[in-house]
């Protein structure tokens, strides 16, 4: 939409390594952060506490955090866990939650509640052995188990069945207690230290209402699931825009999270929270692995999630967010870090903007005055929300000109390296790019066709 409206924002599927910035009005959730990563081993580590008996004082072994130990145990529970989310087995989810903090108690039985709504198809966690993140575990948890508690970093992989072909991961970061003769669930740490998504999960916060629709599921606000047919005909029309342009090589279903529970948006703007009623809604690239964690991490799919403020926005602007973050969902297999930010977000606009109408003053409007010296800079992109509108004509124009097909063939190409603009569009950058300026000319002072 045009600035000053709530902007949807694409993170670019990047290579992995994880990155994460902000600039002017528009904020770049890239996936990913920098991570402290404690790698184990070397000396044993053994706990013990002393007791007094009548014959003196002798050390009773209590636990082992030497990583060959300690790691074992961890990944037992966490499969534990995994088994009870497809058996949904609510018991069996709780057995390794202590009881010592009552309100963490209560969100394990909601995300179990939450978790068995979704249409889970496969559901694993994987232990990171050599990613903790310790330094954010409270003192008063410290205290609490004798210094013998660890946050660690897992994968949660997970595939939502009628969506996904592949399971995704997201990251989680558990604190594991020592009690009572074994670990146990205690916590989880915050913090913008750890990556994105972490507790961003639909299932990680209030309860949830899960719709379906053919290629559509989407987890609600349980009170809100009377907007569901709305959204999902809306959903499904925003789909059908997006196939016009690109058919195939995509799943050509997605997973939206649309809660009114803003924590669970909010989460990735750890670093930026003033930012977040600036963005109307986030498409996150999922991967095989968190990218902060495996370089090998290959890209699998996307998610939408939506700020809840968006939710109740009209029918116009919240049809054309649906569009623009399902057209990043349609791109993302073929977008890398090579991938220019005008054609990203610039394709993004363009496919709603097909059967949509253009306000001819109000485009006036926001052109006057912007420099087409050069196509938008991805290193500045972001800093000035006119750049999506300086995007959408240039992509307008490749379709107009040479083709839709050219626009997704230059999309690919330009990601991948294959070919450069004039292998793909007969024309060279400066050609194009004059080419271009010229169009831009014509829309700030005519009505476009």
């Amino acid at each position: 939409m045009w600035p000053g409206a709530p902007l949807p924002v694409y993170p670019p599927v990047l290579p992995p390594r994880p990155r994460r910035t902000w600039t002017g009005q528009i904020l770049a959730a890239l996936l990913g952060l920098a991570v402290l990563v404690t790698v184990g081993g070397g000396a044993a580590t053994a706990f013990a506490v002393r007791a007094s008996a009548a014959s003196g004082t002798s050390s009773v072994f209590v636990g082992d955090l030497r990583p060959q130990t300690r790691n074992p145990a961890l990944q037992a529970l966490l499969d534990r866990r995994a088994k009870a989310v497809l058996a949904k087995n609510r018991t069996a989810f709780l057995a390794d939650v202590d009881r010592a903090d009552a309100s963490f108690v209560r969100k394990q039985e909601q995300e179990y509640d939450n978790l068995t709504k979704l249409p889970i198809a496969e559901f694993t966690y994987q232990l990171e052995e050599f990613v903790q993140y310790d330094e954010l575990i409270s003192t008063q948890l410290r205290g609490r188990y004798q210094s013998m508690v660890r946050a660690a970093g897992v994968n949660v992989r997970y595939r939502i069945d009628g969506v996904d072909t592949t399971p995704v991961a997201t990251p989680w970061v558990p604190l594991f207690g020592f009690t009572s003769g074994g670990w146990r669930l205690v916590g989880e740490a915050n913090g913008k230290e750890l990556p994105l998504g972490v507790n961003g999960q639909p299932w990680d916060g209030a309860a949830i209402a899960v719709v379906t629709s053919r290629r559509v599921v989407a987890a609600m606000s349980a009170d809100d699931a009377g907007r569901a047919p709305a959204l999902l005909k809306m959903s499904e029309s925003a789909l059908d825009r997006v196939a016009a342009v690109r058919p195939n090589g995509w799943a050509g279903k997605v997973f939206v999270t649309a809660v009114q529970d803003s924590a669970i948006f909010d989460t990735y703007f750890g670093d930026s929270p003033d930012r977040v009623n600036q963005v109307a809604a986030i498409a996150v690239p999922y991967y095989s692995l968190v990218p902060a964690w495996h370089h090998e991490a290959r890209y699998t799919a996307t998610r939408v999630v939506f700020n809840p403020s968006q939710l109740t926005a009209d029918d116009v602007e919240l049809a054309h967010d649906l569009t623009h973050e399902f057209t990043h969902a349609a791109m993302g297999p073929l977008t890398s870090d090579r991938t220019p930010l005008w054609l990203v977000e610039g394709i993004a606009e363009y496919v709603p903007y097909k059967t949509e109408q253009v306000a001819t003053q109000a485009l006036h409007r926001v052109l006057a005055g912007l420099s087409t010296s050069s196509l938008p800079d991805s290193a500045t992109f972001y800093n000035d929300a006119h750049n999506y509108v300086l995007g959408w004509l240039a992509c307008r124009l490749i379709a107009e000109t040479y083709g839709e097909a050219k626009l997704v063939q230059l999309y690919e190409n330009l990601s991948n390296g294959a070919a450069d603009m004039k292998q793909t569009l007969g024309v060279d950058e400066p050609t194009f790019t004059k080419q271009w300026a010229s169009y831009v000319e014509r829309a700030r002072t005519s009505t476009l066709p």
